[in-house]
Protein backbone atom coordinates (compact mmCIF):
# COMPACT_ATOMS: atom_id res chain seq x y z
CA UNK A 1 0.00 0.00 0.00
CA UNK A 2 2.80 2.23 1.01
CA UNK A 3 4.46 1.56 -2.37
CA UNK A 4 1.15 2.59 -4.56
CA UNK A 5 0.70 5.75 -2.40
CA UNK A 6 4.53 6.71 -3.25
CA UNK A 7 4.06 6.30 -7.05
CA UNK A 8 0.43 7.84 -7.01
CA UNK A 9 1.91 10.91 -5.31
CA UNK A 10 4.91 11.35 -7.60
CA UNK A 11 2.62 11.09 -10.64
CA UNK A 12 0.87 13.77 -9.34
CA UNK A 13 3.64 16.03 -9.02
CA UNK A 14 5.01 14.79 -12.55
CA UNK A 15 1.98 16.06 -13.75
CA UNK A 16 1.84 19.02 -12.02
CA UNK A 17 5.27 19.87 -12.63
CA UNK A 18 4.18 20.57 -16.47
CA UNK A 19 1.06 22.85 -15.49
CA UNK A 20 0.78 25.99 -14.50
CA UNK A 21 -0.22 24.83 -11.23
CA UNK A 22 3.44 24.19 -9.86
CA UNK A 23 4.04 27.94 -10.22
CA UNK A 24 5.09 28.30 -13.79
CA UNK A 25 5.47 32.53 -14.43
CA UNK A 26 5.82 33.57 -18.56
CA UNK A 27 7.58 36.34 -19.75
CA UNK A 28 7.34 34.43 -23.05
CA UNK A 29 7.92 30.95 -25.09
CA UNK A 30 5.64 28.68 -26.56
CA UNK A 31 3.00 26.67 -24.32
CA UNK A 32 1.66 23.16 -25.08
CA UNK A 33 -1.77 21.89 -23.33
CA UNK A 34 -0.62 18.77 -22.60
CA UNK A 35 3.21 18.82 -21.87
CA UNK A 36 3.69 22.42 -20.14
CA UNK A 37 6.36 24.59 -21.46
CA UNK A 38 8.68 23.52 -23.82
CA UNK A 39 11.71 25.14 -25.64
CA UNK A 40 12.00 24.44 -29.53
CA UNK A 41 9.38 21.42 -28.68
CA UNK A 42 12.54 19.32 -26.78
CA UNK A 43 10.95 16.85 -24.69
CA UNK A 44 12.60 15.40 -21.90
CA UNK A 45 10.77 11.96 -20.74
CA UNK A 46 10.30 11.92 -17.10
CA UNK A 47 13.16 8.91 -15.90
CA UNK A 48 14.44 7.58 -12.31
CA UNK A 49 17.98 8.56 -13.41
CA UNK A 50 16.36 12.43 -14.37
CA UNK A 51 14.57 12.75 -11.24
CA UNK A 52 17.66 11.76 -9.19
CA UNK A 53 19.73 14.00 -10.64
CA UNK A 54 17.32 16.54 -9.95
CA UNK A 55 17.02 15.79 -6.32
CA UNK A 56 21.17 15.46 -6.01
CA UNK A 57 20.95 19.45 -7.68
CA UNK A 58 18.57 20.39 -5.11
CA UNK A 59 19.54 18.70 -2.26
CA UNK A 60 23.37 18.72 -1.88
CA UNK A 61 24.28 21.47 -4.51
CA UNK A 62 21.65 23.92 -3.36
CA UNK A 63 21.74 22.61 0.07
CA UNK A 64 17.80 23.46 0.12
CA UNK A 65 15.78 22.99 3.21
CA UNK A 66 12.06 22.52 3.39
CA UNK A 67 9.54 25.80 3.24
CA UNK A 68 12.95 27.72 1.24
CA UNK A 69 11.64 29.28 -2.10
CA UNK A 70 13.18 28.46 -5.63
CA UNK A 71 13.06 30.20 -8.61
CA UNK A 72 14.24 29.37 -11.72
CA UNK A 73 15.05 31.28 -14.45
CA UNK A 74 14.24 29.48 -17.74
CA UNK A 75 15.91 29.67 -21.29
CA UNK A 76 15.49 27.53 -23.69
CA UNK A 77 18.18 24.73 -22.19
CA UNK A 78 16.97 24.87 -18.77
CA UNK A 79 13.10 25.12 -19.34
CA UNK A 80 12.75 21.20 -20.86
CA UNK A 81 14.43 20.06 -17.61
CA UNK A 82 12.33 22.53 -15.23
CA UNK A 83 9.26 20.52 -14.52
CA UNK A 84 11.77 17.38 -13.72
CA UNK A 85 13.26 20.13 -10.91
CA UNK A 86 9.83 21.47 -9.76
CA UNK A 87 8.77 17.81 -9.26
CA UNK A 88 11.56 17.44 -6.70
CA UNK A 89 11.56 20.69 -5.24
CA UNK A 90 7.31 19.84 -4.26
CA UNK A 91 8.44 16.63 -2.64
CA UNK A 92 11.17 18.38 -1.01
CA UNK A 93 8.22 20.96 0.34
CA UNK A 94 10.09 23.81 -1.58
CA UNK A 95 8.21 26.57 -2.95
CA UNK A 96 8.91 26.63 -6.41
CA UNK A 97 8.66 29.14 -9.70
CA UNK A 98 9.78 28.61 -12.99
CA UNK A 99 10.02 32.01 -15.32
CA UNK A 100 10.57 31.86 -18.56
CA UNK A 101 12.69 34.58 -19.70
CA UNK A 102 13.55 33.62 -23.40
CA UNK A 103 11.83 36.70 -25.03
CA UNK A 104 13.34 38.98 -22.38
CA UNK A 105 16.72 37.24 -23.79
CA UNK A 106 16.12 37.92 -26.97
CA UNK A 107 14.92 41.82 -26.49
CA UNK A 108 17.17 44.48 -27.71
CA UNK A 109 16.61 45.91 -24.45
CA UNK A 110 18.30 43.30 -22.80
CA UNK A 111 21.28 43.65 -25.07
CA UNK A 112 21.23 47.38 -23.97
CA UNK A 113 21.30 46.79 -20.50
CA UNK A 114 18.03 47.10 -19.43
CA UNK A 115 17.12 45.56 -15.98
CA UNK A 116 13.37 43.95 -15.74
CA UNK A 117 12.48 45.10 -11.94
CA UNK A 118 10.11 41.79 -11.47
CA UNK A 119 13.21 39.52 -12.59
CA UNK A 120 15.64 40.92 -10.67
CA UNK A 121 12.59 41.49 -7.63
CA UNK A 122 12.07 38.47 -7.63
CA UNK A 123 15.55 36.92 -7.61
CA UNK A 124 16.14 39.07 -4.62
CA UNK A 125 13.21 37.77 -2.45
CA UNK A 126 14.08 33.87 -3.52
CA UNK A 127 16.31 31.69 -1.34
CA UNK A 128 17.46 29.61 -4.48
CA UNK A 129 18.04 30.98 -7.87
CA UNK A 130 18.85 28.69 -10.43
CA UNK A 131 19.86 29.52 -14.19
CA UNK A 132 21.54 28.14 -17.42
CA UNK A 133 24.47 29.69 -17.91
CA UNK A 134 25.38 29.87 -21.86
CA UNK A 135 29.50 29.09 -21.13
CA UNK A 136 30.14 30.93 -23.91
CA UNK A 137 30.19 34.68 -24.71
CA UNK A 138 26.67 35.98 -26.69
CA UNK A 139 24.53 38.99 -26.78
CA UNK A 140 21.49 37.28 -24.92
CA UNK A 141 23.44 35.32 -22.36
CA UNK A 142 21.68 34.79 -19.29
CA UNK A 143 23.68 36.34 -16.37
CA UNK A 144 22.78 37.05 -12.65
CA UNK A 145 24.91 40.44 -12.61
CA UNK A 146 22.69 41.89 -16.09
CA UNK A 147 19.50 40.46 -14.60
CA UNK A 148 19.78 42.20 -11.49
CA UNK A 149 22.06 45.23 -12.85
CA UNK A 150 25.01 44.78 -10.92
CA UNK A 151 27.67 43.18 -13.18
CA UNK A 152 29.71 42.16 -9.90
CA UNK A 153 26.76 39.92 -8.48
CA UNK A 154 27.50 37.23 -11.80
CA UNK A 155 31.27 36.49 -9.83
CA UNK A 156 29.91 37.02 -6.68
CA UNK A 157 27.53 34.21 -7.25
CA UNK A 158 29.90 31.74 -8.11
CA UNK A 159 30.78 31.32 -4.68
CA UNK A 160 27.02 29.86 -4.05
CA UNK A 161 27.27 31.45 -0.88
CA UNK A 162 23.85 33.08 -1.58
CA UNK A 163 22.68 29.97 -3.58
CA UNK A 164 22.18 31.64 -6.98
CA UNK A 165 23.63 28.80 -8.99
CA UNK A 166 24.37 27.98 -11.96
CA UNK A 167 23.02 24.40 -13.33
CA UNK A 168 24.61 22.71 -16.27
CA UNK A 169 21.53 20.73 -16.93
CA UNK A 170 22.89 19.19 -20.39
CA UNK A 171 22.64 15.50 -19.98
CA UNK A 172 20.84 15.10 -16.41
CA UNK A 173 18.53 13.05 -17.95
CA UNK A 174 22.06 10.53 -18.36
CA UNK A 175 24.41 11.48 -15.88
CA UNK A 176 25.88 8.56 -13.25
CA UNK A 177 26.80 10.34 -10.27
CA UNK A 178 26.14 10.44 -6.80
CA UNK A 179 25.57 12.38 -4.09
CA UNK A 180 28.22 11.41 -2.47
CA UNK A 181 31.28 12.52 -4.95
CA UNK A 182 29.04 15.73 -5.77
CA UNK A 183 29.21 16.85 -1.61
CA UNK A 184 32.89 16.04 -2.00
CA UNK A 185 33.76 18.24 -4.67
CA UNK A 186 32.37 21.03 -1.91
CA UNK A 187 34.48 19.50 0.66
CA UNK A 188 37.88 19.66 -1.13
CA UNK A 189 36.67 23.12 -2.30
CA UNK A 190 36.31 24.86 0.91
CA UNK A 191 39.19 22.23 2.55
CA UNK A 192 41.68 24.24 -0.31
CA UNK A 193 40.27 27.43 0.23
CA UNK A 194 40.85 27.32 3.83
CA UNK A 195 44.86 26.02 2.83
CA UNK A 196 45.67 28.89 0.36
CA UNK A 197 44.53 31.43 2.92
CA UNK A 198 47.54 30.48 5.35
CA UNK A 199 49.69 28.95 2.43
CA UNK A 200 52.64 31.37 0.53
CA UNK A 201 53.38 29.62 -2.57
CA UNK A 202 52.11 27.08 -5.47
CA UNK A 203 53.74 25.71 -8.01
CA UNK A 204 51.84 24.42 -11.28
CA UNK A 205 53.91 21.66 -13.48
CA UNK A 206 52.98 19.76 -16.36
CA UNK A 207 55.16 16.91 -18.62
CA UNK A 208 54.60 19.88 -21.61
CA UNK A 209 56.75 22.18 -19.49
CA UNK A 210 55.20 24.17 -17.65
CA UNK A 211 56.93 25.45 -14.64
CA UNK A 212 55.17 28.41 -12.82
CA UNK A 213 54.96 29.81 -9.47
CA UNK A 214 52.62 31.59 -8.47
CA UNK A 215 52.21 34.15 -4.99
CA UNK A 216 49.87 33.39 -2.47
CA UNK A 217 50.03 34.82 1.61
CA UNK A 218 48.10 38.43 1.94
CA UNK A 219 48.38 39.90 -1.27
CA UNK A 220 46.57 36.81 -2.82
CA UNK A 221 43.07 36.18 -2.98
CA UNK A 222 40.53 32.85 -3.20
CA UNK A 223 37.30 32.33 -4.60
CA UNK A 224 35.48 28.80 -3.90
CA UNK A 225 33.64 28.10 -6.92
CA UNK A 226 30.77 25.83 -6.21
CA UNK A 227 28.25 27.74 -7.87
CA UNK A 228 28.16 25.98 -11.17
CA UNK A 229 26.46 22.74 -10.58
CA UNK A 230 26.82 20.02 -9.96
CA UNK A 231 29.12 18.84 -12.19
CA UNK A 232 32.25 21.56 -11.35
CA UNK A 233 34.32 22.75 -8.60
CA UNK A 234 37.08 24.73 -8.24
CA UNK A 235 39.15 27.00 -6.20
CA UNK A 236 40.34 30.61 -8.64
CA UNK A 237 43.05 32.02 -6.70
CA UNK A 238 43.75 35.50 -7.96
CA UNK A 239 47.90 35.28 -7.33
CA UNK A 240 50.62 38.01 -5.70
CA UNK A 241 51.65 39.52 -8.89
CA UNK A 242 55.06 40.23 -7.80
CA UNK A 243 56.00 36.63 -6.85
CA UNK A 244 54.27 34.90 -9.69
CA UNK A 245 56.73 33.88 -12.28
CA UNK A 246 57.55 31.58 -14.51
CA UNK A 247 56.44 29.64 -17.84
CA UNK A 248 53.26 28.15 -19.10
CA UNK A 249 52.38 25.80 -22.29
CA UNK A 250 48.66 25.89 -23.03
CA UNK A 251 48.23 22.69 -24.84
CA UNK A 252 44.70 22.75 -23.99
CA UNK A 253 42.11 25.31 -25.28
CA UNK A 254 41.71 28.91 -24.57
CA UNK A 255 38.69 30.96 -24.23
CA UNK A 256 37.74 33.36 -26.86
CA UNK A 257 39.16 31.31 -29.30
CA UNK A 258 42.56 32.07 -29.04
CA UNK A 259 43.48 28.92 -29.53
CA UNK A 260 40.05 27.01 -29.72
CA UNK A 261 39.27 23.15 -29.24
CA UNK A 262 39.61 22.04 -33.27
CA UNK A 263 43.23 23.96 -32.97
CA UNK A 264 44.84 21.53 -30.57
CA UNK A 265 47.14 19.83 -33.02
CA UNK A 266 49.02 23.19 -33.67
CA UNK A 267 52.06 23.98 -31.29
CA UNK A 268 50.99 25.24 -27.91
CA UNK A 269 51.37 28.74 -26.82
CA UNK A 270 54.62 29.01 -25.01
CA UNK A 271 53.92 31.86 -22.16
CA UNK A 272 56.65 33.64 -19.64
CA UNK A 273 55.32 35.53 -17.05
CA UNK A 274 57.99 38.07 -14.64
CA UNK A 275 56.36 39.20 -11.72
CA UNK A 276 52.85 38.44 -12.47
CA UNK A 277 53.27 39.97 -16.36
CA UNK A 278 53.45 38.26 -19.81
CA UNK A 279 56.91 39.33 -21.09
CA UNK A 280 56.91 36.70 -24.03
CA UNK A 281 55.18 34.34 -25.53
CA UNK A 282 55.53 31.52 -28.72
CA UNK A 283 53.40 29.15 -30.39
CA UNK A 284 51.28 28.71 -33.56
CA UNK A 285 51.74 31.99 -35.37
CA UNK A 286 47.74 32.15 -35.93
CA UNK A 287 47.13 32.21 -32.44
CA UNK A 288 50.16 33.99 -31.32
CA UNK A 289 48.41 37.13 -33.72
CA UNK A 290 44.86 35.89 -31.92
CA UNK A 291 46.57 36.44 -28.34
CA UNK A 292 48.57 39.84 -29.12
CA UNK A 293 45.19 41.04 -30.24
CA UNK A 294 43.41 40.10 -26.81
CA UNK A 295 45.85 41.67 -25.02
CA UNK A 296 45.80 44.95 -26.78
CA UNK A 297 41.93 44.75 -26.45
CA UNK A 298 42.15 45.96 -22.70
CA UNK A 299 42.58 49.41 -20.60
CA UNK A 300 45.24 48.22 -19.26
CA UNK A 301 46.05 45.51 -21.06
CA UNK A 302 45.25 42.20 -20.44
CA UNK A 303 48.65 40.51 -19.78
CA UNK A 304 48.34 40.36 -16.46
CA UNK A 305 47.99 36.45 -14.34
CA UNK A 306 44.10 37.30 -13.11
CA UNK A 307 43.87 33.68 -12.18
CA UNK A 308 44.86 30.33 -11.52
CA UNK A 309 42.11 27.63 -11.40
CA UNK A 310 42.66 24.78 -9.27
CA UNK A 311 39.61 22.03 -10.49
CA UNK A 312 38.09 20.29 -7.08
CA UNK A 313 35.44 17.69 -9.70
CA UNK A 314 36.83 14.32 -10.91
CA UNK A 315 33.16 14.21 -13.24
CA UNK A 316 34.48 13.29 -16.61
CA UNK A 317 30.00 14.56 -17.51
CA UNK A 318 31.55 18.17 -16.41
CA UNK A 319 33.45 17.78 -19.54
CA UNK A 320 31.18 15.64 -21.87
CA UNK A 321 27.85 18.22 -21.06
CA UNK A 322 29.16 21.81 -20.36
CA UNK A 323 32.25 24.11 -21.29
CA UNK A 324 31.48 24.09 -24.99
CA UNK A 325 34.50 25.59 -25.91
CA UNK A 326 36.63 22.93 -24.03
CA UNK A 327 38.32 24.56 -21.44
CA UNK A 328 37.55 23.70 -17.57
CA UNK A 329 37.83 19.65 -17.92
CA UNK A 330 38.35 17.73 -15.09
CA UNK A 331 42.04 16.66 -15.34
CA UNK A 332 43.51 20.08 -16.49
CA UNK A 333 43.61 23.56 -14.75
CA UNK A 334 43.25 27.26 -16.33
CA UNK A 335 45.63 29.99 -15.50
CA UNK A 336 44.15 32.95 -17.10
CA UNK A 337 45.20 36.47 -18.61
CA UNK A 338 43.52 39.41 -17.62
CA UNK A 339 43.66 43.32 -16.74
CA UNK A 340 41.82 42.70 -13.57
CA UNK A 341 42.05 46.17 -11.37
CA UNK A 342 39.65 44.96 -8.39
CA UNK A 343 41.97 41.81 -8.02
CA UNK A 344 41.06 41.98 -3.72
CA UNK A 345 37.42 41.35 -4.81
CA UNK A 346 36.68 39.85 -8.07
CA UNK A 347 38.42 37.28 -9.95
CA UNK A 348 37.45 38.41 -13.89
CA UNK A 349 37.82 41.60 -14.92
CA UNK A 350 36.67 43.20 -18.51
CA UNK A 351 39.08 41.32 -19.97
CA UNK A 352 39.54 37.88 -19.02
CA UNK A 353 40.89 34.61 -21.05
CA UNK A 354 41.47 31.16 -18.82
CA UNK A 355 44.17 28.69 -21.02
CA UNK A 356 43.94 24.88 -20.50
CA UNK A 357 47.28 23.28 -19.16
CA UNK A 358 46.44 19.57 -19.18
CA UNK A 359 47.20 16.93 -16.37
CA UNK A 360 48.81 19.36 -13.99
CA UNK A 361 50.59 19.01 -11.03
CA UNK A 362 49.88 21.31 -8.38
CA UNK A 363 51.78 21.67 -5.21
CA UNK A 364 50.97 24.07 -2.06
CA UNK A 365 54.04 24.95 0.53
CA UNK A 366 55.51 21.31 -0.21
CA UNK A 367 51.91 19.50 -0.30
CA UNK A 368 50.82 18.18 -3.34
CA UNK A 369 47.07 19.17 -4.39
CA UNK A 370 47.18 17.73 -8.25
CA UNK A 371 48.96 14.75 -9.42
CA UNK A 372 49.19 14.49 -13.20
CA UNK A 373 45.29 16.90 -13.29
CA UNK A 374 44.12 14.50 -10.41
CA UNK A 375 43.03 16.19 -6.97
CA UNK A 376 44.39 14.03 -4.07
CA UNK A 377 41.87 13.00 -1.87
CA UNK A 378 44.76 11.80 0.71
CA UNK A 379 45.79 15.09 1.69
CA UNK A 380 42.38 15.79 3.15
Amino acid sequence: MQKIEGDTRRNFLKKAALGVGAGFISTGGICGKETGYLADDKKIAFTDRLLKNARIILETSCRAKKGESLLILADEKLLPYSPALVTVALELNLIPAVMDIRAFLSSPQYKEGYVLKPVAAAMDSSDIVLEYLVDTWIPNRPDFGRLFGDYTHQDKSLTSDRRWLIVQCDGMDKWNISSEEVANIRKRTLWLADLLKTAKSGRVTSANGTDLTFGLANQASYKPILGIVPLYGEVAVVPDLKTTHGVFYVDGPTQLDVRPRDELDREPLRITVEKGVVKDYSGDPVQVERLNAFIASGDPPANAIDEVGILTTKFKENDEYYWSDGTHHHDRAHIALGNNVLRDMLVHGPKHMDGEVSKPTIVIDGVVITKDGVFQDDVL
